[in-house]
């Protein structure tokens, strides 16, 4: 698996130079891909993604107030909306 030993730049060069269809949200500016509001994203990701997905980030704060929890420890959904949109 000669992929685990290459910088990200050199996937992407083998990605471009090979023609392979790839997941538009790579173009979108996301740097991995799960769900899109995923607790283990970074913080440009959520907000990328809050950008993107504002019906669906909306529905995440909604849930939040309502159960009482943030959608992680160090950030609420709520911030990541506010922060996405200034």
């Amino acid at each position: 698996m000669p992929i685990h030993e290459w910088a990200e730049t050199e996937v992407w060069q083998h990605i471009r130079a090979s023609g392979v269809p790839y997941h538009p949200a790579y173009d979108a500016g996301m740097t991995r891909l799960s769900c899109s509001l995923c607790i283990f994203g970074s913080r440009a990701d959520l907000l990328r993604a809050a950008r993107l997905r504002p019906d669906l980030a909306a529905e995440y704060a909604r849930v939040e107030d309502e159960i009482g929890h943030r959608f992680r420890n160090d950030l609420s959904m709520a911030e990541i909306i506010a922060a996405a949109n200034p």
